[in-house]
């Protein structure tokens, strides 16, 4: 039986994969999954239907880079001895961006596929590692020369990541007024509601200056009336750290959720009439959807954003002179749209190679 090995180490990369890994077992292919304790990854994983068919291993040490290294190897080495207690004949390893499992499958012989599409954060691992190294299209050659990706190496697809299964949205009618129903906020529904996704401060493109405009928001939101703003953070430090920043501004508490658990964010960002985040998938995800962005990432402006923004799909708050682009108001919703199966069809394609079998569907 072939086999298949994705780790996620980040909450994005559980909707990304959820329908390669589904399609792949549907098709009798043995998946095996690794996930990070970071984030919201392993609470996504039970709430999408895989609890109990993956293996939790490692977690986040820290933004330090002595840290990040340690905890680099130290993850590595634990997911050497994880696959090899399985026995298993792996064929190709599969990951967007996990640079302990790039290392690993390197010591166990097993050829990785990467992706990334973020050409700004630190690629090296990456690119000297992997075996075939999947990217939007949107990024230039030019750039990936830049960043020592060999040609040889590097395969374009189609569009964004985020196709790959926004395809399968379907939004859950009233999803709004059941889920500030839940926080007891149920007869609030018809105010403008704005998620807030805060910046990545672990990560290493984070930069500071997305913290000092997310305290820019924080107070233009507590003295925004007739506004909830729903805060999706990224780990429960984050949540407690922003909790007491709320708490400092008088009378804010009223007109802010601090999620503490996972929710779908595809469906929370549809109900919502304005997005603004200092992260890139949830931006792409929600414009994709038809809802008003703003990004609030400081660090170096990769090809992806910097094409969305040409497009008028995110608007770019930079400093606290642009906050009088962000237009907090009821937006009129419209259908999602419909998307094809080209970058699902491209990515599968490029894992199968390593597979020595084809898309069962080509042989019906």
């Amino acid at each position: 039986m072939p086999a298949v090995w994705f780790d996620l180490d980040n909450s994005p990369h559980v909707p990304l994969f959820a329908p390669l890994i589904r399609r792949l077992r549907a098709d009798g292919v043995n998946v095996v999954i690794t996930a990070r304790d970071h984030s919201q990854t392993v609470e996504l994983l039970d709430l999408l239907g895989f609890a109990g068919t993956y293996t939790m291993i490692g977690r986040h040490y820290g933004k330090r880079r002595m840290d990040k290294v340690r905890g680099l190897l130290v993850r590595s080495r634990q997911l050497v001895s994880h696959i090899n207690s399985l026995h298993a004949d792996i064929d190709v390893a599969v990951s967007h961006g996990s640079r302990s499992m790039v290392l690993a499958a390197r010591w166990l012989r097993i050829p990785v596929v990467t992706m990334y599409d973020y050409e700004y954060t630190e690629t090296t691992i990456f690119n000297r590692f992997s075996t075939k190294v999947l990217v939007p299209d949107l990024i230039p050659d030019s750039v990936l020369d830049e960043i020592a990706l060999d040609r040889s190496k590097r395969a374009k697809y189609p569009g964004l990541k985020e196709e790959l299964y926004l395809r399968n949205f379907k939004p859950v009618e009233n999803f709004r007024e059941q889920f500030l129903g839940d926080y007891g906020r149920g007869s609030e529904h018809e105010k403008v509601l704005v998620t807030l996704r805060p910046p990545a401060t672990d990560a290493n493109y984070h930069s500071d200056k997305s913290e000092i405009l997310l305290d820019d928001i924080l107070h233009l939101l507590a003295n925004s009336h007739d506004v909830i703003t729903v805060v999706v953070p990224r780990t429960h430090a984050q949540a407690a750290a922003i909790a007491t920043r709320i708490a400092n501004i008088a009378d804010a508490g009223e007109r802010f959720i601090i999620l503490d658990s996972a929710v779908d964010a595809l469906q929370l960002a549809y109900a919502s009439d304005l997005l603004i985040s200092g992260g890139g998938t949830m931006n792409r995800e929600a414009a994709i959807l038809g809802v008003p962005v703003y990004s609030i990432f400081g660090g170096r402006q990769g090809s992806l954003d910097r094409e969305m923004e040409r497009e008028g799909k995110i608007t770019f708050i930079r400093d606290a002179r642009d906050l009088s682009k962000l237009a907090i108001e009821r937006r009129s919703k419209e259908a999602p749209p419909i998307l094809t199966d080209r970058v699902e069809k491209f990515v599968l394609t490029e894992i199968r190679e390593y597979m020595d079998v084809s898309d069962p569907q080509d042989r019906v």
